[in-house]
């Protein structure tokens, strides 16, 4: 890897991680479409000038705009012609991370802050689909990065390359976050990292752009030797700005960053915390290292009053890269500060500095792999105690990662895309290997003499967990860096997993992308589609907006009885309520993709590609008794009958299983109930609450004469969950009430008993 350029490293890293299959997956409906109607339109009418399209549209980063546009006029409107500008502003984003990496800090630091970018979840996320920052992210990286490394460069010897980039990085953020955060928050950040940093000092040599600094120059001789340079980089790129601004429609909106309007419930302090925590993942349990460790290179500057210049035998200096870490840190702090208070006054927005996080990362790891350190195991329980809590919510709510790069109000989570075991899976090994790595593994353990009753058990003891830590420290080689090596590794392949399985898979639910390739599949010559109750705009990408709306239920069932085969597009919610009515006035409908979560796709016949009829109900909602393998019977108030049950005997902990509850309807069933079930034990309980058929046939929609089939994953915790016997209860619920049990085994309560259940 020495040999190889660390520029094309980043780069095929970058294209490597954030190219392949970009058009491959549909546009979210309506994160995303919302934003592509814009740049669309944009691109169209070639108004770059006025986004808003003299009002028709609200006001949004420009830069943003623009580059989806572009992609939109030279590649065409879909997916990879809107995703690919963006995935290229990441790989340039990576670009840069490296570049300013290398020259505030070395080139190890540099390369390994851009790897964690790289392997960011919500960076990936961003840079693969329309919901994104990446602009600012780009922007402040070179504005404060190009700025800073043109002061003070680690080398010692300036380039006029930083200047450049940091004048066209405070362009690039106004056009990308507005004036306030793009610009003003770079600019006072640098500054108040100098006025800080005016006490530093380091033994170089030369001066002027493009020479060694003088030796023993602080801070503040830099500043000085490189004022003009510096203030015509400034003012060019003010004057840039000022010409931008009057050029630019919605001005007052560049000038800001966002409209304002004071929130009556803002989000507390925290939600950017935690917002940050999901989006950093895995490298947010490396950050308190981070922090920490830019916090004490200023330690002899916190001991002493700022000066001028150390005196000659006044002590050791502070290493030159003293200044970058405090560049970040103030960077990292003013940026949390600004996100905070600016979901209160302008509502929700992204983290802004996530690549200087990846930098701070990236820095505390150069210097834990470049040579041999003591083991930092407070450091390493931190990180594997982060870690172990961020993947228990990934777990608990697989949302919080999927949709790690949402602001505001987030889509309902597909509950048919389970992604729990694989989180777990990443989670728990990632903690190992961070622990691991930062805590390294204890010495020997010395055996004890004191009770000699137990002295062989402690001598074996002793003996096997000597010979497990001297395999592992064998395993992790000097200083446990192979443990690192493979934490990277194993973030690379979770990032991976991240843009290659997790999004595209989100995207069957959040995209109708695959319904109308249903369409055009099926449809032969003259056919047409319709959707009914379809918020959505996918007609617009999909099927050139060619698609007809239907008003009604009643002229739904119209076109389903025509001789004409029809394909209709409809809200999955809807199903249940269709079914209904189709099966009281006898029409017949047939659902061709049931992918979707959201939508559907139905027609009035069968033919072609398409004669399987994959409507979820058929398997669920019978007109024939079903065979329960276990007999229970109870009534319910006269209006529903259990009629037996199906589950194996004995199930794992820290698994699941599946239960099937078999039911007769006799009557109609009044709206919203929910089923429960209870796993007790005498001192414990565990449950399987849950909407009848995931939430797919509501009771409000169960016909007389009906047998229904309901099948329940049931997840049984680990630690809260001792093996034995429980006994097995269910019944029917609808807030502080229940169905009432008039025949069958009822324990008092309106539960009926089903059986035992033995849990190992």
């Amino acid at each position: 890897m020495a040999r190889i350029p660390g520029t094309l490293v980043v780069t095929a890293l970058g294209g490597a991680m954030l190219l392949p299959m970009l058009g491959s997956f549909g546009l979210w409906d309506p994160l995303e479409i919302q934003h592509a109607d814009v740049a669309a339109e944009v691109a169209r009418s070639g108004s770059f000038k006025d986004i808003t399209l003299d009002g028709r549209f609200s006001p949004r980063p420009v830069l943003y705009v623009w580059l989806v546009a572009a992609g939109f006029k030279l590649f065409g409107v879909s997916e990879l012609g809107g995703r690919l500008p963006l995935a290229l502003a990441g790989i340039l984003t990576l670009l840069c991370v490296y570049h300013v990496g290398r020259r505030l800090l070395s080139e190890r630091a540099g390369l390994l802050g851009a790897l964690v970018l790289a392997t960011t979840p919500t960076f990936v996320f961003q840079s693969r689909q329309l919901i994104s920052d990446l602009p600012i992210y780009l922007a402040l990286a070179c504005s404060v990065g190009g700025l800073a490394a043109f002061l003070w460069p680690a080398s010692g010897k300036r380039c006029r390359f930083d200047l450049l980039l940091g004048a066209l990085g405070l362009v690039l953020g106004f056009l990308a976050g507005g004036l306030i955060i793009g610009t003003a928050l770079p600019l006072l950040s640098l500054a108040l990292a100098i006025a800080l940093g005016l006490g530093i000092s380091h033994h170089g040599g030369g001066t002027g752009p493009g020479a060694d600094l003088a030796e023993s120059t602080t801070v503040g001789q830099a500043l000085r030797s490189a004022l003009k340079p510096l203030a015509v980089a400034l003012l060019a790129a003010g004057g840039t700005i000022a010409v931008l601004l009057g050029s630019l429609k919605a001005g007052h909106f560049l000038l800001l960053g966002g409209e304002y309007r004071r929130m009556e419930m803002p989000p507390t302090f925290e939600t950017v915390f935690r917002d940050l925590g999901f989006g950093f993942y895995p490298w947010f349990g490396l950050l308190p290292l981070a922090l920490a460790a830019a916090l004490l290179a200023q330690g002899p500057r916190l001991r002493s009053r700022p000066m001028e210049a150390a005196p000659p035998g006044a002590g050791e200096p502070v290493p030159r890269d003293a200044f970058a870490h405090l560049v970040v840190l103030v960077l990292v702090v003013a940026a949390y500060l600004v996100a905070s208070f600016w979901t209160v006054y302008f509502g929700a927005v992204r983290y802004p500095a996530l690549p200087w996080l990846a930098l701070a990362v990236g820095a505390v790891l150069a210097e834990r792999l470049g040579a041999e350190h003591a083991p930092h195991r407070v450091w390493g329980v931190v990180a594997a105690g982060l870690i172990l809590t961020l993947q228990q919510d990934f777990f608990m709510e697989p949302q919080s990662l999927a949709f790690s790069h949402v602001v505001g109000a987030s889509p309902k989570y597909p509950i048919e895309l389970n992604i729990k075991l694989t989180m777990r899976f990443f989670g728990i090994l990632l903690a190992l290997l961070f622990f691991l790595g930062l805590g390294g593994v204890p010495e020997r353990i010395e055996r004890t003499r004191r009770l000699r009753l137990i002295d062989p058990i402690v001598r074996a003891l002793a003996w096997v967990a000597n010979e497990l830590g001297a395999l592992l420290r064998w395993i992790g080689g000097v200083g446990g860096r192979r443990y690192l090596y493979a934490a990277f590794a194993l973030a690379l392949g979770f990032a991976g997993w991240c843009a290659f399985f997790l999004t595209p898979n989100l995207s069957l639910h959040l995209s109708n992308k695959a319904l109308f390739e249903t369409f055009h599949s099926c449809r032969a010559d003259g056919e047409k589609l319709a959707q009914y109750q379809v918020a959505g705009r996918g007609a617009a990408y999909y099927n050139k907006g060619q698609v007809d709306e239907v008003r009604d239920q009643g002229q739904l069932f119209q076109m389903l009885r025509e001789q004409q085969r029809w394909f209709v597009l409809i809200p999955a919610t809807y199903l249940a309520s269709i079914d209904q009515a189709a099966r009281q006035a006898q029409v017949g409908y047939h659902v061709l993709d049931d992918r979707n979560s959201q939508y559907l796709i139905i027609s009035n016949k069968l033919a072609g590609r398409c004669a399987e009829d994959k409507n979820p109900l058929r398997r669920y909602v019978l007109s024939k008794p079903p065979t329960p393998r276990k007999v229970v019977t109870a009534n319910f108030e006269n209006k529903v009958k259990l009629i037996g049950y199906d589950v194996d005997d004995t199930v794992t902990r820290a698994g699941k299983f599946k239960i099937t509850l078999y039911f007769q309807v006799l009557a109609r069933m009044p709206a919203g109930y929910k089923i429960f079930l209870h796993f007790d034990q005498p001192a414990n309980r565990f449950h399987g609450d849950h909407d009848p058929l995931g939430g797919k046939y509501p009771t409000q929609y169960w016909l007389p004469g009906d047998y229904i089939v309901d099948t329940h994953d049931v997840e049984i915790p680990l630690i809260t969950t001792p093996s034995g016997a429980y006994t097995i209860y269910m019944g029917f619920w609808l807030g502080e009430g229940r169905l009432k049990v008039v025949e069958g085994p009822n324990d008092g309560v309106n539960r009926v008993q089903l059986g035992t259940l033995r849990v190992r």
